[in-house]
């Protein structure tokens, strides 16, 4: 009996085995997991078009300078309106105080590369340095 369960156990553990390494070397050999393959796969099936516009002439990404207002109510204000994570509250000027006389260049370059529980520009994949510079700005005439 126990040489039976312990039969029933390797088989199992053969099965297991195959059951992993066969849909991935099945995957290897046919080229599915190439940088190329995945990049295919992933790509968009299909393009939206207008009558009346050329769609190779359309921009690609979202276009058009977003003020400084815009882009704190899209990517600052989750944490800077409440103090998530230690932010600095929007408008409160014991929490800027320490920070605003570090100078507008530092607060700049902290935003842009991120700090702590902060992303990198925010979240904001899209802004500039020029666009951090003036959100910070905008956030700092806040408190004064």
């Amino acid at each position: 009996m126990d040489l039976i369960i312990k039969l029933t156990k390797l088989k199992l553990a053969w099965v297991l085995c195959l059951a992993v390494l066969v849909p991935v070397a099945y995957a290897k050999l046919s080229g599915s997991l190439s940088v190329d393959a995945i990049k295919e796969r992933l790509k968009p099936m299909g393009q939206v078009n207008v009558i009346g516009t050329d769609a190779a002439a359309a921009p690609t990404a979202i276009s058009g300078a977003k003020t400084p207002i815009q882009i704190y109510e899209q990517n600052c204000k989750m944490c800077h309106a409440t103090g998530l994570a230690g932010a600095p509250k929007f408008g409160n000027k014991a929490d800027w105080a320490t920070r605003i006389s570090q100078g507008l260049d530092t607060l700049v370059q902290t935003a842009w590369d991120g700090i702590r529980a902060m992303p990198p520009k925010g979240n904001c994949i899209d802004c500039t340095k020029e666009d951090i510079k003036v959100t910070v700005e905008y956030m700092i005439d806040a408190v004064k």
